[in-house]
């Protein structure tokens, strides 16, 4: 606002008149305020926004339940699973599968499936839940056990197409100076749970054909 004088018939009087100029900004400590919250919204954002697109942790999987042991399959004696030993590359926790169609030179992992332990270790945790529930014959309760070292080779998921697949599974036992190789092989589908599915059938078939083997192996004579 503006004052200005005005003289009329010898009165003088004094009026106001609206300024032409712009409205008085906020004032410095609103401003400050706006400015503030502005910078907060902006370096929030980033961090919302990657919490909306944090990637889905992979599933963690391992061989199932244990089966029943077949009720037909009595072993002679006990068998005694020393040691389970298995290939360098069944050390880690993915789940492997080779594209032999189109790359069969390369080992892949599926990325939203791991194994909850090294694949070695839920083989041989398998291989002992087996045994533990082996029918023994009555009166083998004074009989030695045959001891055993069983060798896990690399147990890989291969396509054949887009769809098909197959998984091979190899266990080599010992008992002594005797060795015996044990190999299957089962479809395996397209996907991760196909090849899980396929790993705990062949282990599940082999461990008692394993165990089998190793009851029935000579055993050795007892010393004078």
């Amino acid at each position: 606002m503006k004052a200005s004088v005005i003289s009329v018939a010898g009165t003088t009087a004094l009026t106001m008149e609206a300024s032409s100029g712009p409205s008085p900004g906020p004032s410095p400590v609103v401003h400050r305020r706006r400015l503030l919250t502005g910078l907060a919204c902006v370096a929030v954002a980033p961090v919302l926004a990657a919490c909306g697109s944090r990637p889905v942790p992979p599933r963690s999987l391992d061989l199932g339940p244990a089966p029943v042991w077949p009720a037909q399959t009595v072993l002679p004696r006990r068998v005694d699973l020393q040691s389970v030993s298995a290939s360098e590359l069944m050390l880690g926790t993915g789940v492997v599968y080779r594209l032999d169609d189109t790359d069969p030179y390369t080992r892949r992992s599926y990325r939203d499936s791991r194994w909850a332990a090294p694949l070695s270790s839920l083989m041989s945790q398998r291989l002992k839940q087996i045994n533990s529930r082996a029918t023994v014959a009555a009166g083998a309760e004074g009989v030695p056990a045959a001891v055993v070292n069983v060798e896990l080779d690399d147990c890989v998921q291969r396509f054949s197409s887009a769809t098909h697949s197959e998984v091979t599974l190899r266990l080599t036992a010992r008992v002594g100076i005797l060795s015996r190789t044990f190999e299957a092989t089962a479809a395996a589908g397209g996907d991760a749970d196909g090849a899980v599915r396929a790993m705990a059938q062949l282990l599940d078939r082999l461990g008692v054909d394993l165990l089998v083997w190793a009851a029935a192996t000579p055993r050795p004579p007892v010393k004078a």
